[in-house]
């Protein structure tokens, strides 16, 4: 069979016809990674799918709840196969947010691992069965379900031929929940062929060995970037493992030594300030020299001649700090927020290979990327194949394409104003495209506010220079409708700690010292050189509070809360307009 197939039927088959793979997927167990081969994935996802095809699921959403593992993916798999759609949920998801995923979704059933998952969705006021799996595989309802398929297809092992030829490209596949960040969530409606086409134009776009290549998944598979990674890597039969602990990446990176892995600015920030810290330790020469090796990464043009002093700076410096990812990395890909233009520049001088995409839940995900055939810093790449981009008079950026969502589960308002009579989606991103095809993405609609003096104004890339010497993990610019622009800068912790250190004083004092006061208004100072005069944060506030995902301060993909960070922080954000309210 032809790597051409329509639905995850037809790749299932598809997979079945290649030759046996031992080591694909990888999961860690009290430290130690466990192996499953190819053939048990493809014999559980079988027995799985024709259980759930015989507790009358076809056609009925199912929710998954459950950390990533090759067992999530047996269960995503089993219940697109089985008829029924999946709807993955964060495990760290606000209450809130779950309850109107319960009720929006009507779900009868939904996998999770822990008692207080089962807490939360009892109070949702809906009837809803909860299939604890806490030690997969060795969990005897999921065991269960295995041992109840697999007496079905000794029975009769047409049952699964006939039901996996029973799917069509156009049935819904899955329900995937957007952030909500500026309001109520939203129910992303996709299709087989939605996801399988993302599945083609990722091949077209990178290649990858079978036999060496090998990635490392430590992204949360809930979100639809990672997950239609995921189904990529699955059609490649490229070698999986998983992260057990987002706090043992660093290890498990030397252990794994991957040569693929996605990841999101947020993350590769971190690693940067991480990097710099660590290497800024030592003699005076040696921070000197440091200093320089950043500088120089994250202004030169990484595909600029290289120079002696380069070449120097690469054995001295960039070498160790390759390391960090391995030894064989070859290809990093940052989706889900702007990538800010110095951490790509970054990352490319000190010899990591790093391609910025961009897309939306509501277009599976991707609209475009860079690749290693095409990379430009400051943009998203040029479009998917098969998928069109446009911008609109007002700047907004449209795509058409396999990958466009069906619609909003139970929402058709919002459809309608999501995707034109013509099939085009509004992204909602202002962006321009240049004279080569490549996106560049200058700002979200709703993030473009107007102050009362009549400018406008886009809040993201204030922000992001705002985060971008590491004192702060998040900042939120205010202005809508204001005389002019402040912000609340939430503090990072681990910066606060280091710091506290070296003034050897409590983290709790250095908020209200002069020493950091004046730091933080001469780094404010420095942003607003950079910036319009009308843009330019006239006032700020340094918040010390810790943001919650739970309590719905920020996205599980560590997007803010916009809306409710700004009720939440009224008081502050009205004392920096006192006098012009």
């Amino acid at each position: 069979m032809k790597d051409q197939f329509t639905h995850f039927g037809e790749l299932y088959r598809y997979l079945e016809l290649q030759p046996p793979k031992e080591a694909f997927l990888h999961y860690r167990v009290e430290g130690v990674y466990k192996n499953i081969s190819k053939s048990e994935f493809l014999q559980t996802v079988r027995y799985l799918a024709l259980a759930f095809y015989q507790n009358g699921w076809k056609g009925k959403q199912i929710g998954i709840a459950v950390s990533p593992s090759p067992y999530w993916l047996m269960l995503d798999y089993a219940l697109m196969l089985s008829g029924a759609v999946s709807v993955p949920i964060f495990t760290n998801i606000s209450s809130k947010n779950l309850h109107f995923q319960i009720m929006n979704a009507d779900l009868g059933t939904v996998f999770i691992e822990n008692r207080e998952q089962e807490e939360l969705i009892s109070r949702a006021g809906k009837d809803v069965v909860s299939v604890y799996l806490e030690d997969i595989p060795n969990h005897k309802v999921f065991s269960g379900y295995v041992e109840e398929g697999r007496k079905i297809d000794a029975q009769n092992p047409s049952v699964f031929k006939t039901l996996i030829y029973q799917i069509s490209p156009l049935d819904l596949a899955t329900i995937v929940y957007t952030s909500g960040t500026s309001g109520t969530p939203k129910g992303v409606e996709l299709t087989h062929r939605n996801l399988i086409s993302q599945i083609h134009s990722t091949a077209q776009n990178y290649r990858f060995d079978r036999d060496s290549d090998l990635a490392f998944s430590l992204l949360p598979l809930a979100h639809i970037f990672e997950r239609m990674v995921m189904h990529f890597y699955l059609s490649r039969e490229l070698s999986i493992y998983f992260a057990d602990d987002v706090k043992n990446v660093g290890i498990l990176l030397k252990e794994v030594n991957p040569t693929v892995m996605t990841v999101v600015p947020r993350l590769l920030e971190k690693v940067f300030f991480k990097m710099r810290t660590k290497a800024l330790e030592g003699s005076f020469l040696k921070k000197w020299l440091v200093h320089l090796a950043f500088y120089r990464a994250t202004t030169k043009d990484p595909y600029g001649d290289l120079t002696l002093f380069d070449k120097l700076l690469d054995r001295i410096v960039y070498h160790k700090l390759r390391q960090a990812f391995g030894t064989r990395m070859r290809m990093m890909i940052s989706g889900g927020a702007a990538l800010s233009d110095k951490l790509y520049r970054f990352y490319l001088n000190i010899g990591i290979p790093l391609y910025q995409g961009y897309g939306l839940t509501e277009s599976s995900p991707v609209i475009c990327s860079n690749t290693p055939d095409n990379n430009k810093i400051g943009t998203c790449g040029k479009a998917f194949p098969g998928v069109k981009v446009k911008v609109t008079p007002e700047g907004e950026l449209l795509a058409c394409g396999p990958n466009i969502m069906r619609g909003y589960h139970n929402n058709k308002k919002a459809t309608d104003e999501a995707i034109d009579e013509e099939g085009w989606l509004h992204t909602g991103d202002l962006a321009s495209i240049d004279e080569d095809g490549y996106v560049r993405i200058t700002g979200r609609r709703d993030e473009l506010f107007k102050t009362s003096t009549g400018e406008f104004i886009s809040s993201v890339y204030i922000e992001q220079a705002l985060t971008g010497n590491g004192w702060f993990e998040h900042a939120l610019v205010v202005g809508e409708a204001k005389p002019y622009v402040v912000a609340l800068l939430f503090i990072e912790h681990d910066f606060l700690e280091r710091l506290a250190v070296q003034m050897q004083t409590a983290p709790s004092m250095i908020l209200e010292s002069q020493k950091f006061e004046t730091m933080v208004r001469n780094f404010i100072g420095s942003v607003n050189k950079k910036l319009n005069h009308w843009e330019k944060i006239r006032d700020y506030r340094v918040i010390s509070d810790r943001l919650s995902i739970e309590e719905g301060h920020i996205t599980p993909s560590m997007k803010l809360g916009k809306k409710h960070l700004m009720d939440l922080y009224h008081k502050e954000i009205g004392e920096m307009y006192k006098g012009h309210l």
